[in-house]
């Protein structure tokens, strides 16, 4: 199985994230990370409500380290809005970001910390 099905159809055993991290890290060292993300936000839409014991927060980092994954985050969160999503979105309004192509983040409902 190539890396982005294995990210796209991963799922733990008993729990156990861990084996997540390490196809994480194949892909944000690979020569184009990109080409992962959209396996990457499947995954948060096979678990809207989790954040893969705090694993899922690799993949977010990762994203916001290589950059260009916004357009696809606006995409994912319109069509299934996750945890994950959701999160992604409230950091890009907290760094100072009012939109994503256009669409005020304010009117998907996300509220920035305080």
């Amino acid at each position: 199985m190539d890396l982005d099905n294995a990210i796209r159809e991963f799922s733990p055993i008993n729990e156990d994230w861990r084996p997540l991290e390490s196809l994480f890290e194949a892909a944000f060292s690979s020569e184009d990370p990109r080409a992962y993300y959209h396996a990457i936000f499947n995954l948060y839409e096979r678990f809207p409500d989790d954040d893969g014991a705090g694993v899922f927060w690799s993949a977010l980092h990762g994203m916001e380290r290589v950059g260009e994954y916004e357009a696809s985050l606006l995409a994912y969160f319109r069509r299934w809005p996750s945890l994950m999503t959701r999160a992604m979105l409230q950091r890009v309004q907290n760094s100072g970001r009012d939109s994503i192509e256009g669409v005020l983040i304010s009117s998907l409902g996300i509220t920035p910390r305080q």
